[in-house]
């Protein structure tokens, strides 16, 4: 869905002749986004999800009962958000997922601390389709792990819908520490939580995972938040009143471009079936805004090099090439904008493009006039290499995310309330399925031995209370 937004342009000009002030249009093209799907729960194999039926034997300690209970409750709460059925809120669904996060997060580590008494009275399968490619996909899991990072990643893509609804009215600011916010969830999702997924649970096939659970998907993710944020961040310098600096703003409109370049390039070499799957639209409005914002670029810089250098023909060269690099290419490699075909979601911006584009002849015409008549400073053939930017500012960083920490509930095997540990009974099944721990947490590996004292402790100290 593209998104478009009107604003009101308070500024006024007392000079005489044609407004040469950056118009409505540019904002809207500068920080026009693309809204994803979240990811959602099958409602079919939604009803066979119960924590409670599962770990009936193990699970009946009463904090553990609070919890398993919690978890039933907070899925069902985020099933309901994520329908279609309902016009749900972006913050409704971003706010139940970080709910259902806590539950999830103390079962998962009780079966992984656990293992000898992690056994089921019913299987768990979750199924989540994707929100990020074109068509919806279900994938399932027996895995508590998968159902976590599935959870995460609703968590991700819902904030940075709360960023885009913000965008739309007008809210640049918030809407910037909103999708700094999901940039560091999918950083987050890219570098702790998935790795520690493929090192415990063994070898994950990647075509069997929805895109929300790829480390090269969350990877590309994280850049591309990190470039929208930064959109915002120069629709807010815009949108106030005064003259802007025009000279950062070009800054951190050739750093966009990059960010956009960087994200399709990890999409292209780290998760290519993926971007396949996506809507091939989205990527014509990434070459539109890696295009774009590099002619925003130069559009920025001229008016630096004419407002405060006093350079008047470099600023001439540097308008007419921001206004070139607007037209549209020949061919698909050529150079300009992709073709915006009738059909095409960027139709919708097509009428802000014109005017954009006709502003920008009207400054350089008013320009040529000037110094035609009054600077007569010498209009370089080309730009000085050194008066150009090699490279643009990534002001943006991600904001970091953890999950909350969180104490595993116990798992009682029957007979072992009091001596949890030493009953050589543990390690065999009882009322339930035969899964070990790693293979319920992370759908296969080994045993995880390490916490074994520290399940001892918890058991110990629940058993005094």
């Amino acid at each position: 869905i593209l998104l478009t937004r009107e604003y009101k342009n308070n500024k006024m000009d007392d000079k005489v002749g044609p407004d040469l002030s950056h118009p409505d249009a540019l904002i809207r093209l500068t920080s026009t986004v693309l809204r994803f799907r979240c990811p959602s729960i099958s409602w079919k194999a939604a009803k066979d999800v119960n924590f409670l039926s599962s770990f009936h034997t193990v699970g009946t300690h009463v904090a553990t009962q609070k919890v398993l209970k919690t978890a039933n409750s907070s899925r069902d709460y985020l099933i309901k958000a994520l329908s279609k059925r309902k016009n749900v809120p972006h913050t409704t669904i971003a706010t139940a997922a970080e709910k259902y996060e806590t539950p999830i997060h103390q079962i998962l580590l009780a079966c992984r601390v656990q293992p000898e008494s992690a056994r089921l009275d019913q299987r768990l399968i979750f199924e989540w389709s994707t929100g990020i490619e074109e068509k919806e996909r279900y994938f399932k899991s027996e895995a508590i792990m998968y159902e976590l990072v599935m959870t995460v990643a609703t968590q991700a893509v819902a904030i940075a819908g709360v960023g885009t609804d913000e965008c739309i009215a007008g809210q640049f600011a918030s809407a910037s520490r909103n999708f700094k916010k999901s940039s560091g969830i999918f950083d987050f999702l890219a570098t702790s939580l998935l790795p520690q997924w493929m090192s415990k649970g063994g070898k994950v096939v990647d075509e069997a995972l929805p895109a929300e659970a790829k480390i090269g998907v969350c990877e590309a993710f994280k850049v591309l938040m990190l470039g929208i944020a930064q959109q915002m961040a120069v629709a807010t310098v815009l949108m106030k009143d005064g003259t802007p600096n025009w000279s950062l703003l070009a800054k951190l409109s050739l750093g966009i471009s990059e960010q956009f370049q960087e994200f399709v390039t990890i999409m292209r070499t780290k998760a290519s079936t993926t971007k396949s799957r996506m809507d091939p639209e989205f990527f014509t409005l990434m070459t539109f805004q890696i295009e774009a914002q590099k002619s925003f670029s130069l559009y920025f810089n001229a008016r630096h090099y004419w407002e405060k250098e006093l350079e008047y023909g470099l600023a001439i060269a540097m308008m007419n090439h921001a206004r070139s690099l607007l037209v549209t290419r020949d061919s698909a490699v050529g150079k300009g904008l992709p073709e915006i075909k009738a059909k095409s979601p960027l139709k919708a911006i097509e009428k802000d493009l014109n005017y954009v584009r006709s502003h920008m002849q009207m400054v350089l015409n008013a320009w040529e006039k000037d110094n035609s008549t009054i600077y007569f400073d010498k209009v370089p053939l080309k730009l000085p290499a050194e008066k150009t930017l090699a490279q643009g500012v990534h002001m943006m960083k991600a904001d970091p995310f953890e999950l909350e920490v969180v104490e595993p509930v116990a798992l009682i095997l029957p007979g072992d309330d009091a001596d949890f540990g030493n009953n050589p009974n543990n390690n065999k099944s009882s009322g339930g399925s035969s899964n070990d721990s790693a293979g319920l947490a992370y759908g296969g590996g080994d045993t995880i031995d390490s916490d074994y004292e520290l399940a001892k402790r918890l058991q110990e100290q629940l058993n005094s209370e």
